[in-house]
């Protein structure tokens, strides 16, 4: 098992625990553990960071180029009006730009550098974009067609599931800052 992997199905198996124990603290009544919730979500934020670099170097290896922009947040989940967001996930956007010469049409090489990047390829994939899940964060790597958008290739992460938080913390979560995966 590569070091990656083994890393991934640690991060997995640590989110999967924090979970179980904050679901038995009654998550869904606003009972959420203010400690759990946040190591959970910070545990979210680090898996996505390590798919975020995985498909990078993938994309890097296929199209070369650069990163434009990385950056991460919180998604609320489900709303509680007018209150907010009870549980909140992990969420990042990477920009990538290929190298000098690539014909502007990259959506053919989106399966390559999904299959290269080690993740599981998930459902049909059109041609401009593909989906990719390892268990812990399921990201789409799209071709950004050039419409005036910044980049050529987009890749949307989403770690799961949502987690709860105490209710005196779902501000904080809606508006919580984070400068997105370290990729490099």
């Amino acid at each position: 098992m590569s070091r990656r992997r083994g890393r991934r199905w640690a991060s997995a198996a640590a989110i999967a625990l924090v979970l179980a124990v904050t679901a038995c603290a009654g998550l869904g009544d606003g009972g959420a553990d203010h400690e759990d919730a946040e190591k959970a979500l910070l545990g979210q934020r680090d898996a996505v960071e390590e798919t975020a670099q995985g498909l990078v170097a993938a994309s890097q290896d296929v199209l070369g180029g650069e990163v434009l922009e990385s950056r991460g947040r919180w998604e609320g989940c489900t709303s509680r009006f007018p209150e907010g967001y009870q549980d909140f996930r992990y969420i990042a956007d990477v920009r990538l730009q290929a190298r000098p010469g690539t014909p502007e049409d990259v959506g053919a090489d989106l399966r390559t550098i999904a299959e290269r990047s080690g993740y599981a390829v998930r459902g049909s994939s059109a041609g401009d974009r593909v989906r990719v899940d390892d268990g812990a964060v399921a990201a789409d790597l799209m071709d950004i067609p050039d419409l005036g958008a910044e980049g050529d290739v987009l890749i949307r992460l989403a770690a799961g599931p949502c987690v709860a938080v105490p209710q005196d913390d779902w501000p904080d979560w809606m508006s919580r800052d984070d400068p997105g995966p370290d990729v490099g």
